[in-house]
């Protein structure tokens, strides 16, 4: 598995490799300073040049949430996390494709022109976050996991996203199911605070030298 630095967006995968009992060798790219995502030997393995990417004894695979599926898919001992009915799947498809299109998307929207060319905060583009926030929270009303009944990708992949709001100072407080979610997964995996701890301090660091990189040139 290579990865970007800050860890925070490994902890789905490295949840997956221990609940499926993998070992997993870690290859860490500078993207920011080398650009080492821009090699030809990566640029074979995956031409989008993005990160995660997975090598499988020679099968590479990229964008984290096709990986976790697959993983799922290959190597689980049943079908729960993943499940291989069809309406089931997609109902989780769904929410992951929720994740990356729309939830991640208006969260990277808003803070990366922060970060990489310092731009003030738009209201207009947290109002974004909000409105996918509260669409979750909805779906919760009626589910006790995001997908159903039980723990699925699709709440493990969430879960980076969810804790990487704090990171930029976006509160979950009016959000309380999705709070309780947060909860009952950690509960569900009890190795979760050793999986994410390290690289949710990363990202913090991450976060906060870029912005405060371009708060010291506009000062």
């Amino acid at each position: 598995m290579i990865r970007r630095p800050p860890r925070s967006t490994l902890f789905p995968y490295t949840t997956l490799f221990r609940s499926l009992g993998l070992k997993m060798k870690l290859q860490t790219l500078d993207i920011d300073d080398k650009l080492e995502q821009m090699t030809e030997s990566y640029l074979k393995m995956n031409p989008a040049h993005t990160v995660p990417t997975l090598d499988d004894d020679g099968f590479y695979l990229w964008d984290s949430h096709a990986i976790m599926c697959y993983l799922v898919s290959k190597y689980g001992k049943d079908d729960r996390l993943y499940p291989k009915d069809l309406k089931k799947r997609a109902t989780v498809d769904s929410i992951l494709h929720f994740d990356n299109g729309s939830l991640w998307f208006n969260i990277t929207s808003y803070i990366h022109p922060q970060m990489y060319t310092g731009e003030a905060p738009s209201a207009e583009k947290r109002d974004a976050i909000t409105d996918n926030m509260k669409t979750l929270e909805r779906i919760l009303s009626e589910r006790t996991y995001l997908a159903g009944d039980h723990l699925t990708v699709a709440d493990i992949s969430m879960m980076t996203t969810f804790l990487f709001l704090p990171i930029i100072g976006y509160s979950l407080d009016p959000f309380p199911k999705i709070k309780a979610l947060i909860a009952r997964v950690k509960s569900d995996l009890p190795f979760f605070e050793e999986m994410d701890k390290k690289g949710h301090e990363d990202m913090i660091e991450h976060v906060e030298h870029h912005v405060n990189k371009h708060k010291h040139k506009s000062a």
